[in-house]
């Protein structure tokens, strides 16, 4: 067997923000001055977009994991069906999951890549091997995963019984030749969803490092 590929990337920022039903405090006004571009918004989008802004992101590309995409969306689509009512426009076009990821490349007038994963519980780690394979290029990504399913009912079908309904990461990075002092663990969190575990875990330990560099095995 081969040995695993291993690229090495710099921790330039990071950011984190969970909330047991809604994040509060996200600056929508102030990142989103456009009234009709802040109504249409997705719970993820905002959350999206308040971590960009606090990793420093301007236009780098950008890699998006969501595990559940946008369920708010899709939830009232279907009640809209099962209620034999009129479908949302707006309920429909924010039914995807590159959403949060298109709503602030459109905000940042960003003509760069988009890539977006959905690897349900490992979501979180493709996410970081997908960037670290595009970072080779040489150029500094955003990485975001954002899970945000705060909606009627959730209780019921909540089988992780996570306590926060929304939770977001962000890591700005780039590839690097110096040594790793980060290894991923694998460290589990029971309030958050296991889709968000890696990337936590990467924000967590670089908060104590000067000079964070996670190892990412292909």
């Amino acid at each position: 067997m081969k040995d695993n590929l291993k690229i090495n990337l710099k921790i330039i920022s990071s950011a984190f923000i969970s909330a047991e039903s809604k994040c509060d405090a996200l600056d929508e006004k102030k990142l989103v001055p456009k009234m009709m571009l802040r109504r249409r918004l997705t719970r993820g989008a905002k959350i999206a977009i308040y971590l960009a802004s606090e990793v420093g992101y301007t236009h780098e590309r950008i890699i998006f994991g969501s595990a559940y995409g946008e369920v708010k969306a899709t939830v009232d689509i279907v009640e809209s069906i099962y209620n034999k009512t009129l479908l949302s426009p707006t309920a429909f076009q924010n039914s995807v999951h590159n959403t949060p990821a298109s709503y602030l490349s459109i905000l940042s007038e960003n003509q760069a890549e988009v890539t977006t994963v959905s690897d349900l519980f490992d979501t979180s780690l493709s996410v970081l091997k997908t960037g670290a394979v595009k970072a080779l290029r040489g150029d500094r990504l955003l990485l975001l995963n954002v899970d945000a399913f705060s909606f009627e009912g959730v209780e019921d079908i909540n089988n992780c019984r996570v306590s926060k309904l929304e939770s977001g990461v962000a890591l700005l990075v780039e590839v690097t030749e110096e040594k790793s002092n980060i290894m991923i663990e694998n460290i589990k969190n029971s309030e958050i969803s296991p889709s968000l575990w890696q990337m936590l875990e990467i924000y967590n330990k670089s908060k104590e490092l000067e000079n964070p560099i996670v190892e990412v095995l292909i």
